[in-house]
């Protein structure tokens, strides 16, 4: 009887050590999904830092383009005024 209660405890010892294999490969399978979810939202969030970039760049140039335009359009408003108050001075 001994050696079958000693059998007994080695099965249960055995299907407590499979049980815990088990569990180890899901939360493997787990972490590898995580970790492949991972991946993609760092080139995603990549994709979206480089799209921010160009758009600043473009931003920038746009706003020098912008700003000079404007610059002229003013000047031009103060010859045309001062032109049109010196002709009605006359």
């Amino acid at each position: 009887m001994d050696v079958e209660q000693r059998l007994t405890r080695f099965e249960e010892k055995l299907d407590g050590i499979n049980e815990a294999l088990v569990s180890l490969a899901r939360i493997e399978e787990r972490v590898t999904t995580i970790l492949k979810h991972n991946d993609r939202i760092h080139e995603q969030v990549q994709q979206l830092d480089n799209r921010i970039d160009e758009l600043e760049s473009q931003n920038a140039v746009q706003e020098f383009t912008l700003g000079k335009g404007e610059r002229m359009f003013w000047l031009g408003m103060t010859v045309f005024v001062g032109l049109l108050v010196s002709g009605l001075a006359n």
